[in-house]
């Protein structure tokens, strides 16, 4: 493969630039503008865009990726293409959680992406036949035209629910990311049409979800395909229960009474994925407990005007849910930080423990360790 490093590249990947000097200045008396200095702006940038991986992996193997990502790229760029960046960033993330032995978290986004779709189809039919379709003035069971524009945001998700179950991935993607813009657009739509549309903070967890079943898998199994829909009857026995217990009353047919459903909605999600996450376990499969660490803030924010109301007045303000809404999506981080964060030390104490002798788990021993010790045999007398 051919290099492209200077004779003055150090040996951890890096390029020395002198002080004063930035990616349009002229380096080693070269013109930016040739063939030339156009393709050692290009590798400066590339080496930037390297720092997304760890120091070890990159001073290792640095001058190896550099040297691939100009091999394929045209002499003429001047800046590493979208894909290429994006690709760079994803490898650096994923080496990273491999040396702190997270990549369970990999694997459990298209784990998390299937439950988010399922919940999304679950919340739309209920919000739907619940709120929607049932006017306020009349009895629970006349079925009206619909209340306010987020009719047309819950048939949005249950057509990618739909296209979930039954689409290539790609096509299910791109459902979910026209059911995102439906979502975002009734936002500014509500204004401009007079029409109403359901309060953010229905809205919001809802965008929360979507955002994570852009990670749906690529190859879906049944695993994949038939839990969406579950979520659209999972949905459907909640309205029909409500429509029960209501005993032909008008009780849930607005979305400000239903903020208490949704607020349950939150703890019996994440129960139901701890469960079978701690069964998957079981067999060697934490994906599913990952996915319960990513569906924290989504499912946090469905509590978003109780948890509000609890720590402030019933009357909340917009900022105060803003407030809310900021701090829930805070502590989700930090709590997927420290659970990869004590991975991390968990890996490193494996190994350090595991270096000199043979490994915990199947016993292999280490090609150093067994010639240190062979060594160490002969030397003794």
């Amino acid at each position: 493969m051919t290099e492209h490093t200077g004779p003055d590249q150090p040996l951890d990947g890096t390029q020395h630039v002198p002080a004063g000097s930035d990616d349009t200045s002229p380096e080693g008396g070269s013109d930016d503008t040739s063939p030339e200095g156009g393709q050692a702006l290009l590798e400066r940038r590339y080496r930037r865009l390297l720092y997304a991986y760890p120091v070890g992996y990159r001073s290792v193997r640095g001058d190896e990726l550099v040297g691939t990502y100009l091999d394929l790229v045209d002499q003429e760029r001047r800046w590493p293409s979208p894909h290429d960046a994006a690709d760079v960033l994803r490898g650096g993330l994923r080496q990273r959680l491999r040396e702190n032995g997270a990549l369970g978290l990999v694997a459990g986004l298209p784990v998390a992406a299937t439950i988010a779709v399922s919940t999304l189809a679950a919340l739309a039919v209920f919000l739907l036949v619940q709120v929607e379709l049932v006017p306020d003035d009349v009895l629970a069971g006349r079925i009206g035209p619909p209340q306010t524009l987020g009719a047309f945001v819950w048939v949005g998700w249950l057509l990618a629910a739909l296209a979930t179950a039954t689409l290539p991935a790609r096509w299910a993607r791109r459902a979910v990311g026209t059911a995102i813009g439906l979502t975002l657009a009734v936002i500014p739509a509500s204004p401009l049409t007079g029409l109403g549309r359901p309060p953010l903070y229905v809205l919001l967890p809802v965008l929360a979800f979507g955002l994570t079943a852009l990670a749906l898998p690529a190859r879906p199994g049944w695993g994949g395909r038939v839990p969406p829909v579950l979520g659209v009857l999972a949905g459907t026995a909640a309205a029909v229960l409500f429509e029960v217990a209501e005993g032909s009353g008008n009780w849930f047919t607005a979305y400000y009474s239903t903020v208490e459903v949704l607020g349950m909605a939150a703890p019996v999600l994440l129960g139901l994925v701890l469960v079978f996450g701690l069964g998957r376990a079981v067999t060697g499969d934490n994906s599913a407990l990952w996915s319960a660490v990513l569906l924290l803030t989504p499912a946090s924010l469905l509590g978003l005007r109780p948890i509000a109301e609890e720590y402030f007045d019933s009357a909340t303000t917009w900022a105060q849910l803003a407030a809310t809404a900021a701090v829930l999506t805070l502590l989700g981080a930090a709590v997927l930080l420290a659970v990869v964060g004590w991975h991390g030390a968990r890996h490193r104490a494996v190994r350090a423990r595991s270096a000199g002798g043979p490994c915990p788990t199947c016993g292999h021993v280490a090609d150093v360790a067994e010639r240190a010790g062979s060594t160490a045999r002969r030397a003794m007398p």
